[in-house]
C-alpha cells in the first residue's frame, strides 16, 4: 500500500514545483514515483507550469544565424534546451516557409560516394556537407550506394506463436526468443496489429486504483492482466512506478521439481514445438522448458528459431515428424492446414514428407 504524504513532503513539493524543478528530480528527492508527484500536485491544486517558456531575443538571433548557415535544427536542440520540432516551428514563424533545399552538386555526390566507400559515419558526412543525416541517406540511396533493409513479412506460424504467447500470458521478450530474427518491440507491434493488446494506452486514475486493489487482495499476475486488458510486463512496470508490491505469477507459487525421464522423453519427441505449448503440456514455465532443451542439447543457446537444429529427416525434426504422422492419421483437411501453417509449409509438402518418413 502506498505511504501517506507527510506535511514536510508537501512543503518541499510546494517549494520545488513553482520554481521550475523537473518532476523527475522532485520524485528522486522525495523518494516517490513521478506519477505520485504529479497526482499530489493536482491534489494540492498547484497551478500547472507552462509547457514551453517564451522565446528570447538571443534565441531568435541564434535561429536566424543557424538558418543562414543552413545548420539543421538538431544541432541547436541541445544548445537551446528545446526539441528540434520546436526550433523548426519557431524558424518558420520568424523566416516563413523554408525554401526548397539546394540541389546536390557533382562534387557533393563525389564526397558521398567516397565517404560511403570508406565507411564513414553518416552524421560526419552530414556535417561536412552541411546537410541533415536523413538527406544524406536518401541521396546515397539514389546514388546506389546502399539499399535499405526490407522488413521480412510475418508468416502464419509466427502469428500463431504470438497468439499462443499472449493467451498464456508470456511477455514480448519471451515470445521473441521463440521467433527467428524478431525483436520484442516487433512482437509488441505485431500483437497490436493482430488486436491482441492495446499498446501505448494511457494509465488512468481508475486503472491505478484498480491495480492498487488487486495488489492489496493478492491477485495473481496473469488474472490481473486479464482484468485490466494489459500485458503482464505492463502491470509489473506500472506497479514499480506506483511504488506497489510486485504481483506474483501463478507459476512462482509452484515449488521447483526435478525433471523426470518421462518429461525428457516428451521434450526429445516434441523438440520442434513452441516452448509455450510444451509448458502447458508438462505444467512448467516456458523459461524452464527452454533451459531444459539447451541442457539436453536439443537447442543451441544462440538459436532463437522454434525449429532449432536437431537431427532432422527431410527438414523435419523427430518431434515434428511424429506430430505430422499423428495429425495425418487423425485425418481432416482443416487439421492438415493448421499443421502446415504451424510448420510454415504447404499441405501437399507435409503429406509428401510424412510419406517419405514412414518408409
Amino acid at each position: 500500500m502506498a505511504k501517506r504524504w507527510t506535511p514536510n513532503e508537501d512543503r518541499e513539493l510546494r517549494a520545488f514545483y513553482p520554481g521550475g524543478v523537473p518532476i523527475r528530480k522532485i520524485a528522486r528527492s522525495l523518494g516517490r514515483s513521478e506519477d505520485a508527484v504529479s497526482e499530489r500536485r493536482r491534489t494540492l491544486r498547484l497551478a500547472p507550469r507552462p509547457r514551453q517558456r517564451p522565446w528570447s531575443r538571443a534565441e531568435d538571433d541564434l535561429i536566424r544565424a543557424a538558418a543562414a548557415a543552413r545548420l539543421p535544427a538538431g544541432e541547436l536542440s541541445s544548445r537551446l534546451g528545446r526539441s528540434a520540432e520546436q526550433i523548426r516551428r519557431r524558424r518558420r514563424a520568424l523566416l516563413g516557409p523554408r525554401v526548397s533545399p539546394r540541389p546536390y552538386t557533382h562534387a557533393d555526390d563525389q564526397v558521398i560516394r567516397s565517404s560511403w566507400e570508406r565507411d564513414l559515419d553518416v552524421e560526419q558526412i552530414a556535417r561536412t556537407l552541411g546537410r541533415s543525416p536523413g538527406s544524406i541517406r536518401l541521396r546515397a540511396q539514389k546514388l546506389g550506394c546502399y539499399e535499405p533493409v526490407r522488413r521480412r513479412r510475418w508468416r502464419a506460424y509466427e502469428d500463431a506463436a504470438v497468439r499462443d504467447g499472449y493467451e498464456l500470458g508470456l511477455t514480448c521478450a519471451q515470445i521473441a526468443t521463440e521467433l527467428s530474427e524478431r525483436s520484442p518491440s516487433a512482437v509488441a507491434a505485431r500483437a497490436a496489429k493482430l488486436g491482441l493488446a492495446s499498446h501505448g494506452r494511457v494509465w488512468t486514475a481508475r486503472d491505478d486504483w484498480t491495480l492498487r486493489v488487486l495488489v492489496r487482495e493478492g491477485l495473481e499476475l496473469e488474472r490481473a492482466a486479464q482484468l485490466l486488458a494489459r500485458t503482464p510486463e505492463a502491470l509489473r512496470a506500472r506497479a514499480r512506478k506506483l511504488g506497489l508490491m510486485t504481483l506474483r505469477s501463478r507459476r512462482s507459487h509452484q515449488a521447483p521439481r526435478r525433471w523426470s525421464p518421462a518429461e525428457d522423453e516428451q521434450l526429445v519427441l516434441h523438440a520442434g514445438l513452441n516452448p509455450a505449448l510444451l509448458a502447458e503440456l508438462l505444467n512448467r514455465s516456458p523459461e524452464a522448458i527452454s533451459q531444459r532443451l539447451r541442457r539436453l542439447g536439443l537447442r543451441d543457446a544462440r538459436e532463437r528459431s522454434p525449429h532449432h537444429h536437431v537431427p532432422a529427416h527431410n527438414g523435419l525434426t523427430p518431434g515434428e515428424l511424429a506430430l505430422v504422422e499423428r495429425e495425418l492419421r487423425a485425418g481432416g483437411p482443416r487439421r492438415q492446414l493448421a499443421l502446415a501453417r504451424r510448420l510454415g509449409r504447404q499441405p501437399a509438402e507435409i503429406r509428401a514428407l510424412a510419406a517419405q518418413g514412414s518408409r
